[in-house]
């Protein structure tokens, strides 16, 4: 483990147990050991990551700030650890990352494709949102993506594959009854601003906000509600009648996207991902509607 490695698991340490003798003895280290550590840490950054007194430990204001890189610092040297140690077996390392909303469409079929056109090339999956694949991929931390949101950054490029509807939905056996249990939801600023507007005019009881949209389409299967859902994810809700389509509400388009570098790492590997992603998702956008 190298000094600055060591230092920063140390720091997160310390700040995990507030108490540098406490993570001398979880680290198997004398307390003089963390001391030392930190201080090196400090002297590296150029400030104080924490206030010492009696009782232990606790983080300074640019150590709050810090935390958050350094956690992300040991996991980007775990990830490339590992990746690393995958170069005597396979050529290349291809990260892709998705939607959750996405992942059951795409990602068995995708690894399967790409298990058959390059077996030579070992594989990440993750998931998360789009703005958040942007940036990894601006940063070389991410080969390819899907998703939704649109932000135009250099280096980056936004390949439009299909478009979602997002559709109002009820399990109340009246659909006059869908504003008695409103779930709203949350998407992209535009839609949430629409959404704030109808939400306005249409005056239903909200009791519950689910930032994540498919917690609304689950929430609609366990009790009596409404929420606006992708059509693609709960078309067999509305066929098995489970719930019903909720008449003269708006309908709001949202396209999807394959979102990936401009110069990739590795050309003839990201030429077989995207030819997979861009056929299994010609194949979800003839199946989205019904």
């Amino acid at each position: 483990m190298s000094n600055l490695d060591s230092q920063i698991q140390t720091f997160l340490g310390v700040a995990r147990l507030g108490s540098f003798r406490r993570a001398a003895d979880e680290l198997c280290v004398t307390q003089a050991a963390v001391t030392s550590r930190i201080k090196g840490l400090e002297d590296y950054l150029g400030f104080p990551v924490f206030h010492r007194h009696r009782r232990g430990a606790k983080l300074t204001e640019q150590g709050e700030r810090f935390i958050d890189y350094a956690r992300n610092a040991i996991d980007t040297i775990e990830q490339g650890r590992e990746v690393a140690r995958r170069a005597t077996s396979y050529r290349a390392h291809y990260r892709f990352m998705s939607q959750f909303l996405l992942l059951d469409e795409l990602v068995p079929d995708w690894l399967h494709w790409m298990n058959q056109t390059v077996p030579d090339v070992s594989l990440s999956i993750d998931c998360g949102y789009s703005m958040i694949a942007t940036k990894e991929i601006a940063n070389g931390q991410l080969d390819l993506a899907v998703g939704y949101q649109y932000q135009v950054t250099n280096g980056v490029i936004f390949e439009p594959l299909f478009t979602e509807r997002l559709v109002l939905v009820t399990s109340f056996e009246d659909v006059a009854d869908w504003r008695e249990n409103y779930i709203s939801i949350g998407w992209d600023e535009a839609f949430d601003e629409e959404h704030r507007r109808f939400v306005a005019e249409s005056e239903p009881k909200c009791r519950v906000h689910a930032e994540f949209i498919d917690t609304a389409r689950i929430m609609l299967t366990q009790e009596t509600c409404s929420a606006y859902v992708v059509e693609r994810s709960a078309r067999r809700l509305i066929a098995s009648g489970v719930v019903r389509l909720v008449p003269d509400t708006p309908v709001w388009i949202r396209p999807a996207h394959a979102i990936y570098p401009a110069r990739p790492t590795h050309p003839d590997v990201q030429s077989a991902a995207l030819e997979g992603v861009r056929h299994l998702f010609a194949r979800v956008a003839n199946t989205s509607t019904y």
